[in-house]
């Protein structure tokens, strides 16, 4: 049975928003890029579009403050086992990961100091 949700405009009148489609995946993820809080004010994107190795690209990849990496895949119109098929690869692509990759997804020394003490502790999270 699907579950049915509505986002409603808060006022003295409430009101239900309208339901919409997204228009692309691209789109979400250029309103993430732009304002990362969308999904967590305490996440930092490292990386866009990065190549797994695997035939496939992970939208985004985040550090949350404790060195956790973050993986985040944008869906439209899967079906759930293609997207678990794909987010068990991409598992693995991060379990491979190691220090020697961070240049490749930090662009400023407070990311690679966090990327670095990540790996330095053996807590980088699947």
């Amino acid at each position: 049975m699907a579950i049915h949700h509505s986002i409603w405009r808060v006022a003295k009148s409430p009101s239900q928003l309208k339901e919409t489609t997204l228009i692309s995946e691209q789109l979400l993820e250029d309103m993430i890029v732009s304002s990362p809080n969308i999904l967590s004010d305490e996440w930092k994107i490292i990386g866009r579009q990065e190549d797994t190795g695997f035939g496939g690209r992970i939208d985004l990849l985040a550090i949350a403050p404790d060195g956790t990496l973050i993986l985040i895949e944008l869906k439209r119109g899967r079906t759930p086992r293609e997207v678990v098929a794909q987010a068990i690869d991409y598992a693995t692509w991060l379990e491979r990961l190691d220090a020697q990759k961070s240049p490749e997804f930090t662009h400023d020394s407070h990311r690679d100091r966090i990327w670095q003490r990540t790996f330095e502790h053996g807590s980088a999270s699947r």
